[in-house]
């Protein structure tokens, strides 16, 4: 299963563990252009992408601003909102058909107070979902458009074939009309 592929590359993980794991786990699949979330409600879900393409966006004076791309392989949840139980801010959104597996808050906090493996293991999801934003960050703040552009490209070249240059142009930040003056040089 990828999800315990993906995981064991990043911690050992007991088979009895996985297996604890993966009964915690509801498998849905949905098609393109699914709402999974949606402010102001609280997100009380994380999941993992088994397959497809997911965005999370803002609508900030009715402008649709995409805060990330959630690529198979990893967790999708709007991260604020999960882990403070408040509000969310953030719309999710499938860009393709998607496969997930979707995991209920209260359900994965009890298993972190029952097994140290699984504590651990919600430790480093969100150390990785800190060490992205602050790359992210620093990434906007000292790279003009055609660095971010680059890095984009190099670490995720798929997202240029599977998403609209509008969604692309909204992540880093400029319009799409920059963005088409960029990939043109």
């Amino acid at each position: 299963m990828k999800m315990i592929e993906t995981l064991r590359s990043r911690i050992d993980l007991p088979d009895d563990i996985c297996q604890i794991l993966l009964r915690a786990a509801i498998k849905r699949e949905v098609g393109k252009n699914n709402i999974l979330f949606q402010p102001p409600r609280v997100n009380r879900k994380c999941l993992f992408i088994e397959a497809g393409l997911v965005r999370g966006y803002k609508l900030i004076d009715g402008k649709d601003y995409t805060h990330h791309f959630f690529t198979p392989g990893w967790f999708a949840t709007d991260f604020e909102s999960f882990i403070s139980n408040r509000p969310a801010s953030l719309y999710i959104e499938t860009l393709t058909r998607c496969s997930y597996l979707e995991f209920d808050r209260e359900v994965l906090y009890r298993l972190y107070e029952e097994h140290h493996a699984l504590e651990k293991l919600g430790r480093i999801i969100a150390e990785k979902a800190y060490l992205f934003t602050v790359e992210k960050l620093t990434d906007l703040q000292t790279l003009d458009l055609k660095g971010r552009y680059q890095n984009l490209t190099r670490k995720n070249p798929e997202l240029f074939r599977q998403v609209p240059q509008k969604y692309i142009a909204s992540y880093l930040g400029v319009s799409e009309q920059s963005l088409s003056r960029i990939k043109g040089r």
